[in-house]
């Protein structure tokens, strides 16, 4: 009973997904306060349904960006490839339902592949699964750095070394 819900920590490399909704403050002050929680539950259920369908985890939703990792807690071999799926996808899915009418969304996404240790933490009343480690903060920083470089998506190097030349990519340099 005491252990029941935990997950043994762990750690190994995986892949993390960063996202964050582009301009949300500006959209959500021309909104009512049940029209912004409507339109990001209607953001979270799309991105967390197309993560899951690619086998990841979200470990944390934050205001409006979304933490999710592959390969950790569940081993997935084609972890990277399938960040970068996830992250195609939810780009794809969000320009849809901009022309089916919806408040246009744009997000960034940062996608980083390194050693990163999970597991739950908490107190006895509330606990949760959370990713640590220098990966999950890259990947927030690409996220970040798309801003700056024009860009939807960026990979580390580590991320593009396992997709292993499958995928068409721009290099940005070391930053």
């Amino acid at each position: 009973w005491k252990d029941e819900g935990a997950i043994a920590p762990q750690e190994r490399e995986a892949t993390v997904l960063f996202t964050d909704i582009e301009s949300v403050t500006r959209i959500a002050s021309s909104l009512a306060p049940q029209e912004v929680l409507t339109l990001l539950n209607r953001y979270f259920g799309e991105v967390a349904g197309i993560i899951h369908r690619y086998g990841g985890v979200i470990t944390q939703f934050q205001g409006d960006a979304v933490l999710a990792s592959f390969n950790l807690p569940a081993k997935d071999p084609e972890h990277a490839h399938h960040a970068l799926a996830a992250a195609r996808e939810i780009q794809r899915r969000l320009g849809e339902l901009a022309s089916e009418g919806e408040v246009r969304l744009a997000t960034r996404i940062g996608i980083a592949s390194g050693l990163v240790v999970g597991g739950t933490v908490g107190g006895a009343d509330r606990l949760g699964y959370t990713i640590h480690g220098n990966t999950v903060n890259l990947a927030a920083r690409l996220e970040e750095l798309n801003k700056e470089l024009a860009t939807r998506i960026l990979l580390d190097g580590r991320t593009a070394d396992l997709l292993g030349g499958a995928v068409k990519m721009r290099g940005h340099g070391v930053v």
